[in-house]
């Protein structure tokens, strides 16, 4: 058995949606492909869904099925933030990404798009590096061995004006002065932008013939300093027509970096719009009370990979229908599913045919010490103490069925004022023997002891 699922098996850049999609959302693919097709401005559009929501998959298997379009040019870069926030400088980082993923890339014109690769390593290098240093170099050298050590690229960024200054006999003050750090830094800008651009391939009246979309995943897990210097450098180094980002991101968590970078007065949601051109959902699919929802096969698919006992199928059953009826003020999500089976695959006796009176107890607390640890707590640690169903979870049976049904009446009868009619007390002796009615209040918190406090899972 498995105590998580296991991470998918994409191949970055080959695979797409295709026998991956278990989330539907091959559409909403297309969605997002057929905008950055569109549009040939800049594009920054920031794929809010919440932890847990798919996002990293979903853009695993998007840049994939976006290079398998008909008659697709355009070129996509995977970036993960996160495993990049430990370096100082976001642009190295980001550059390299793109560079490598244009040297390695088996399009037509290789040994071209190659070429422009190197290019804009020198510029990144030139922007991150080479200018703090060029104030100390223009005394020490003089500007034309700084322009050297900088290459070509800033050459032909600054054009004549440049080799004007440099070649006057009369104007070493102004070439001095122009070589300063904060010119030379702004030309070095320039110098990147240019290098950018010649990557989309512009025709002659600067129209992009190729796109460049690149994906930068788990930017709100980033150090905050790191993620806003990542989103300046964005806005101000790669504001180029036909390259476009898509931001994998918790815009709240991300509007919290905000915060703790800028003290919690700010208004972080009106400062990071700045960078951002448009938004776009990701939906967790986590409706309810329906046996054909995407979130319930995801649910089945988990348990499966997980490898749960074939004895367990029934407890899996229960818990899958409490989950759906649980009440929340928040979203659902997908990792809200994982981490209910986490906590199941973790009991001792998992192989036990556990009666439905049990398995409902187990089912209830299961979801509620994910999704709800201070009542799960609460309802634990209070032996006798009533638990109230409808406060926590829908009890209307109208759209259940006899599974659901029983559900809800157990559910009544852990409630301390019973109203259960003497059909349903019938129906309850029949599928819950095993239990004697004095016994139903603490049931809960017994069972909770005695299968979910075994292990420790809350930092799973």
């Amino acid at each position: 058995m498995r105590l998580t699922v296991p991470n998918p098996k994409i191949k970055l850049y080959e695979d797409g949606f295709d026998g991956h999609d278990q989330l539907n959302r091959k559409a909403t693919g297309n969605k997002l492909s057929d905008l950055v097709e569109r549009i040939d401005d800049p594009l920054v559009i920031a794929l809010d869904g919440a932890w847990g929501s798919g996002k990293s998959f979903f853009l695993k298997c998007w840049v994939g099925a976006h290079r398998k379009r008909e008659g697709n040019t355009t070129e996509t870069v995977y970036f993960d933030a996160f495993q990049h926030d430990f370096l100082d400088d976001p642009l190295i980082a980001l550059t390299g990404a793109i560079a490598e993923r244009f040297e390695t890339s088996k399009a037509k014109e290789t040994e071209h798009r190659g070429e422009r690769s190197k290019k804009i390593k020198k510029a990144a290098w030139t922007v991150g590096k080479g200018a703090l240093r060029i104030g100390a170099s223009v005394a020490t050298f003089g500007a034309t061995e700084v322009l050297s050590e900088v290459g070509d690229v800033v050459a032909k960024a600054v054009g004549d004006e440049a080799k004007a200054l440099l070649s006057s006999d009369s104007g070493d003050d102004e070439a001095e002065e122009f070589w300063s750090a904060h010119h030379a830094r702004i030309a070095a800008m320039e110098a990147f932008r240019l290098a950018l651009s010649e990557l989309t391939e512009p025709d002659e009246t600067e129209h992009p013939q190729r796109k460049l979309v690149i994906v930068i995943d788990e930017l709100d897990r980033c150090r905050p300093d790191y993620a806003l210097s990542l989103l300046e450098i964005i806005k101000h180094f790669f504001n180029v027509p036909g390259v476009h980002f898509v931001l994998g991101v918790n815009l709240k968590e991300l509007q919290n970096s905000v915060r703790a970078r800028y003290g919690s007065g700010v208004e972080a949601e009106t400062y990071l719009q700045k960078f951002t051109t448009m938004q776009m959902t990701l939906n967790q699919f986590f409706e309810k009370h329906s046996s054909d929802l995407v979130w319930t096969k995801y649910f089945q698919k988990c348990a499966e990979q997980m490898e749960f006992p074939t004895e367990a199928r029934a407890l899996l059953k229960t818990t899958e229908n409490i989950l759906s009826r649980f009440k929340l003020s928040r979203d659902q999500s997908l990792r809200d599913a994982e981490r209910v089976l986490t906590t199941l695959v973790a009991m001792p006796n998992l192989k036990t045919n556990f009666y439905l009176n049990t398995e409902v107890c187990i089912g209830t607390m299961a979801v509620l010490k994910v999704l709800a640890p201070s009542i799960y707590q609460t309802i634990r640690l209070s032996s006798g103490s009533a638990f109230i169903a409808g406060e926590h979870f829908e009890t209307t049976t109208d759209e259940f069925d006899q599974h659901g049904e029983l559900i809800t009446l157990i559910w009544k009868a852990l409630e301390d004022h019973n109203d259960l009619t003497t059909r349903e007390l019938a129906e309850l002796s029949n599928h819950c023997s095993s239990l004697r009615s004095e016994n139903w209040q603490s049931q809960l918190g017994k069972v909770a002891n005695k299968y979910l406090e075994v292990f420790d899972l809350s930092d799973f």
